[in-house]
């Protein structure tokens, strides 16, 4: 189990969706010396005082049970700057994002969850109101065609790392020996990276024709407990950014591990954590 600690943040806004974005925090970390941070954005002083004592609420229902540090903080601001810039002085290493089922107003909170994912340079955890915390026994992440597809192969490593997790790679199949050279050339990276750290894991192919739906199958067939994928805001293949965004908003309330791409171009420092 991975012994350094990390600090996790989780915007919250006192909704269900935040309830479990925070449960899911406490429940993911496995150190004592881990820092959850609750921010919650207000847009003007006069709603300060109203949101800090909600907020002392919120933590003493729903979170007074966490072993670690947890500290609140209520700021002014816009919520993507403001968590952007949290992450950045608070030294973050993981945002746990709750957001809303896509049904009528949730695709403002769907378009609004992955603003928040192209402007923070760390990686999140999305979770959806539904989501509940199992122990996460097996992760399955997707493979592409791209190289920075194998960036987030280190983070759910270390995840699965931390609880003894399977990790199952998967892709989808491939004619093109163009496209097959490229994903074997990601393919052998990852496997790298997940035999030096001892990590069990499988590869496996999937049928292109409905590629999503039989991603979605397959989790279920092999009860998988974290989905991982990078997040590309414009692709030209299968992995665009509507595909991530139906992974994150799956029928099966599975939580989606992710990052931006052009994050990876930007050599963030994503904390002792993540190595």
């Amino acid at each position: 189990m991975n012994t350094t600690s990390a600090t996790y943040l989780v915007p919250v806004d006192f909704t269900p969706a935040s309830v479990s974005a925070t449960r899911f925090a406490i429940d993911l970390s496995k150190n004592v010396a881990d820092e959850i941070v609750l921010l919650h954005v207000i847009k003007n002083e006069r709603d300060r005082h109203h949101a800090e004592l909600t907020m002392q609420g919120f933590v003493s229902e729903h979170a007074s049970d966490h072993k670690g540090k947890l500290t609140t903080k209520v700021i002014e601001g816009a919520l993507t700057q403001e968590i952007e810039e949290a992450v950045k002085i608070l030294g973050v290493d993981l945002v746990v994002l709750g957001t809303h089922c896509i049904t009528g107003l949730g695709k403002v909170f769907r378009s609004h969850a992955f603003k928040i994912v192209e402007d923070i340079s760390v990686p999140l955890i999305i979770v959806q109101k539904e989501t509940v915390f199992q122990n996460i026994k097996k992760i399955m992440m997707t493979i592409d065609l791209e190289r920075e597809s194998v960036q987030i192969v280190r983070m759910a490593a270390n995840l699965a790392k931390m609880f003894n997790s399977e990790m199952i790679l998967v892709a989808k199949e491939q004619v093109d020996a163009d496209f097959i050279q490229r994903q074997n050339v990601n393919l052998a990276v990852c496997r790298k990276v997940l035999e030096e750290q001892h990590i069990a894991y499988r590869f496996i192919l999937v049928d292109g024709k409905d590629f999503i739906g039989n991603i979605f199958k397959l989790s279920q067939e092999e009860k998988v407990d974290l989905l991982a994928a990078t997040y590309y805001q414009q692709h030209v293949h299968v992995f665009t950014e509507s595909f991530v965004q139906n992974l994150a908003y799956n029928d099966f309330h599975i939580p989606l591990l992710t990052m931006d791409e052009e994050s990876t171009h930007r050599g963030t420092q994503f904390g002792a954590m993540w190595g």
